[in-house]
């Protein structure tokens, strides 16, 4: 397994402990994942240190953000996602506006080449990074890109190339499976014998409906993977510097969907005097991507429709000799749009560019002082298009064609400056203090318009047809920090950190802008003294914040709207100047043991998070006109154990075999919700909120089977109208004969229960071979794609089993409801019958490596490493989607939900990595 060496500073570790820099693969060897899902063990220090925090939820999506957990989630309205720091800068790892499409959320992190990445710190808590204070209630990802180094300069050249294979198994009908299916509906809906002779469909003469079109397998692809990058380091006495550049580019198995990236990376260390040194980073880079509606909107959703469309039709006009045309065929007769048109013709686009510096001095006043103080800018702009033409796809409402942008920016800026002293208050007892103070300003910007039903097909531009709709929004924000810390460390036996956190945010009122936020971890050294210790033992208390709101919620807000054609304004929001940001204090205990120094590691610890004053909205009766207000309402706990070992089983001059295991349990619970349930809706499918239940539960109907015969009807619809045999039978929660709303129920959740890895890594002289298994247990997913596939509310392609679905008395089925255009009794509402145990064991990383170091003789290169390394080659699961890995949005209320993205797929990469 490749190491990734340690740069982050001597205090930062001592801060961490345990909570060492790790690093795992993505796209290729030397490549970064942030996950403890997907974590391999690097070598820090000597040491083998594996620590299982973070669950990631991914797929083959290509420049789609995962889905990040890190100690559960602890929010409904505002983000749980880590806060990043690259280099300092903090970076918002989910976006501050809606998707543009249903579920696709660029990866914020795309702009970061793993091969400049020097290491990544998992901060759980506050105490592992006192600076982050209010906002550090779902934890820090601390990543730090390489620096120069002393000696000439070291030249570094890697060359990838891989392909990525993905399994699109849907069970579907085939042409003559599916005539037999529509041929069965059509009698049940009441046509003649006569009359579905004469429908063209079934004839066996007519060329527009016998043909044998595969049509997943027109859409999907092999997808290629390339990345090439140059890297040059060194550095003398006084200057230590690095320059990069790479270019990446990867492909998706669905066709015209992609993503690639161009970045150039400069940083400096200079060293004025023996006490004066700066530091310089400054990096810019682009990104773009071309993506598909793989979310809720089953209308273009490439693989759905794909699925869906029937197999007898063809992908063309035929002309009047009939003979294929070049002209996509249009619209079919059965409603569904033709699978081509969505991934040749509708085309979405983004393009992100970000630019990011740093300019720092750290003067070293005495022995015993020292002065750090940095100014850090950073910029970025996404550009999002959208077209969407008419020919071969299927109007949406009033839209026959579609132009839309958004273009949106954010802009940081930070002025850092920490006074430090270190010394001796006895012979056996050191310290540490600090005083920071930081101040920041944050900008971001979103410009929205869309134009719909030009004259043709021929403008991607919003220059044509007419305004649908437009948007303008602006949002400011500035956040001052004071920060006091220190430890003491007594004869290397008792340590103690303590910090205090004073921190302003303007995104509040005044009454509740300024908030407090302490730490303090004491750690026993208790098997040997600190640096010889194999025992130690943990304790620790922290209180963070999640003050990231997006709407100034202390004032009153009017919003427009069109009242019979003329414009007016409401109370959309009615102000709370006491609204204050969300609170959360961490309690944990950790023992780290090393029984043989360095050569066995086990970590145990355990930790409870308990968050207050969850932002929630209270509505206002509808009478007055008003919009209802934001307020702190709501509690909600995460805790849970993670384990973590690694050991060094043969260290040797020859060979050398290590080995790492992680396990980390989650259980989330809502405690408090004064204002009552919570609901969120994406497509069909809710995300609930309620007290006793795990934050985010998937919310629907019990089933329990399926009507037999009319005089078994026992339940009435929410109209008052019964329900038909064939129905299925959903559990009468309030037993009032009647099924509404109030019957929904709690019916899973996407948190898991327990997650991990194992990793070994062996080497034999210059050949190595690593491999990584991750696993999963307890996620529910609720498998939407499935579902689809069952619904029968159209006449759309379907899994084979629908053959089986309920006809009549005689025909009863096997647990299908029956077929209704319109699904009059909403069979299709979410429910018991399509949430599955999304639990896995994944080989998820396997590589094979050989190293040819140069002879002393050598003058052209120094080292040359070759690697040939597969992804994703084994899954062991129940779950009978693509993929457990589910990637949807990254909300706490939203997660799981299956709408049948492109699974990762087996990757296989070959690469080299030259030294000179």
């Amino acid at each position: 397994m490749n190491k990734i060496k340690k740069i982050v500073s001597s205090c930062v570790v001592a801060l961490l402990g345990s909570h060492t820099l790790y690093a795992q693969q993505i796209d290729h060897p030397d490549s970064i994942r942030i996950s403890n899902l997907n974590l391999s063990t690097v070598s820090v220090a000597g040491k083998l240190y594996g620590l299982s925090k973070v669950a990631v939820m991914d797929n083959g999506n290509v420049g789609a953000s995962p889905v990040l957990v890190l100690r559960g989630v602890n929010s409904i309205n505002l983000s749980s996602s880590p806060l990043v720091y690259v280099d300092g800068i903090p970076l918002r790892y989910t976006g501050t506006n809606p998707t543009f499409l249903s579920t696709y959320e660029p990866d914020r992190l795309s702009f970061l080449n793993p091969y400049e990445v020097a290491g990544i710190g998992v901060l759980p808590s506050g105490v592992y990074l006192p600076k982050v204070g209010g906002r550090g209630a779902n934890g820090v990802l601390d990543i730090r890109t390489e620096r120069g180094e002393f000696g000439g300069t070291k030249v570094d050249f890697s060359a990838n190339y891989g392909i990525n294979k993905a399994g699109y198994n849907i069970p579907r009908l085939d042409a003559g499976s599916m005539k037999a299916y529509l041929w069965s509906r059509f009698r049940e809906e009441g046509a003649t014998d006569q009359q579905l002779d004469q429908n063209p469909i079934f004839s066996p003469t007519n060329l527009l409906y016998n043909n044998e079109t595969d049509w997943l397998d027109m859409i999907r692809k092999q997808g290629v993977f390339q990345d090439y990058h140059v890297k040059l380091k060194g550095g003398d006495g006084d200057a230590n510097y690095l320059f990069a550049v790479g270019y990446t580019n990867k492909e998706g198995t669905v066709k015209n969907t992609d993503f690639e990236r161009i970045g150039i990376r400069f940083n400096l260390d200079y060293q004025l005097s023996t006490k004066v040194s700066i530091y310089n980073n400054l990096s810019y880079t682009n990104t773009s991507g071309h993506y598909k509606e793989f979310g809720a909107d089953y209308s273009t959703h490439p693989i759905y429709v794909a699925s869906a469309k029937a197999p007898f039709l063809g992908t063309h006009y035929l002309n009047d000799n009939g003979e294929l045309s070049r002209i996509l065929a249009g619209v079919d007769t059965l409603g569904l749009s033709n699978p081509l048109a969505l991934v040749d013709n509708l085309t979405n686009k983004n393009q992100f560019n970000r630019i990011d510096g740093v300019m720092g001095v750290n003067w070293k006043l005495t022995e015993s002082w020292n002065l750090n103080s940095d100014l850090s800018v950073s910029y970025f702009n996404l550009s999002e298009k959208q077209y969407r033409p008419a020919l071969g796809i299927v109007p949406d409402f009033y839209r026959v064609r579609q132009n839309s942008q958004r273009s949106s920016s954010e802009f940081y800026l930070n002025w850092n400056s920490r006074l430090s002293r270190k010394g001796k208050v006895a012979d056996a007892v050191t310290y540490e203090a600090a005083l920071q103070a930081a101040v920041e300003t944050y900008e971001e910007k979103a410009i929205y318009g869309r134009k719909v039903n030009a004259g043709t097909d021929d403008f991607e531009t919003l220059a044509q047809g007419i305004v649908d709709s437009a948007s303008n929004t602006r949002y400011r924000s500035n956040l001052m920090t004071y920060l006091a810390q220190g430890s003491i460390v007594w004869n290397d036996r008792i340590r103690v950190n303590a910090s205090v956190n004073v921190q302003g945010s303007s995104n509040f009122g005044a009454t509740a802008r300024w908030n407090i936020y302490p730490a303090v971890q004491a750690t026993a050294y208790i098997w040997g003294k600190k640096m010889q210790n194999k025992l130690d033992l943990a304790l620790g208390y922290d209180r963070t914040g999640n003050h990231e709101v997006r709407g100034f919620y202390h004032y009153n807000q009017y919003y427009p709207v069109n009242y019979f054609g003329s414009g007016g304004v409401y109370l959309g929001n009615v102000g709370n100047p006491d609204l204050r940001p969300e609170i959360t204090d961490t309690y944990e205990i950790k023992a780290n043991i090393r029984p043989f120094g360095n050569r066995v590691y086990i970590g145990v610890g355990y930790y409870y998070k308990q968050t207050k004053d969850l932002i929630t909205h209270r509505a206002i009766r509808k009478e007055l006109g008003m919009g209802g207000l934001f307020e702190n309402a709501g509690k909600v706990e995460n805790k849970g154990l993670e384990l973590s070992m690694s050991a060094q089983l043969v260290q040797n001059s020859d060979v050398k075999w290590n080995m790492s295991a992680t396990l980390s349990t989650l259980t989330n619970k809502v405690t408090a919700l004064p204002n009552g349930d919570i609901e969120q809706y994406l497509g069909n499918n809710v995300g609930l909120a309620r007290e006793g239940e795990a934050l985010g539960s998937f919310y629907g109907y019990k089933v329990t089977g399926v009507f037999q015969r009319e005089e078994q009807v026992n339940l009435n619809k929410s109209d008052g109208t019964p329900y038909h045999a064939g129905d299925y039978i959903v559990e009468d929660v309030n037993k009032d004969g009647k099924i509404n709303t109030l019957d929904r129920q709690v019916i899973g959740s996407p948190l898991p229960r327990f997650f991990g890895h194992v990793a070994t890594d062996f080497s034999y002289k210059n050949w190595g071979l690593s491999a990584l298994i991750n696993f999963v247990q307890g996620a529910d997913i609720y498998n939407s794609f499935k579902q689809q596939m069952h619904l029968m509310s159209d006449y759309a392609n379907q899994n084979p089993t629908v053959m089986n679905r309920w006809r009549s008395e005689n025909e009863p089925g096997d647990g299908l409801s029956r077929a209704v255009v319109g699904d009059r009794s909403s069979n299709g509402a979410a429910s018991s019958l399509w949430v599955e145990d999304g639990s896995y064991l994944k080989l998820k990383s396997v590589t094979l490596h050989h190293e040819i170091v140069a002879g002393a003789g050598q003058l052209f290169f120094k080292r040359i490493r070759i690697y040939l390394s597969g992804d994703n080659l084994w899954t062991w699961t129940k779950y009978t989607g693509f993929d457990p890995e589910v990637n949807g949005l990254n909300s706490p209320m939203l997660r799981n939900i299956d709408f049948g993205a492109p699974p990762l797929g087996r990757t296989y990469r070959l690469g080299v990595k030259a030294s000179f």
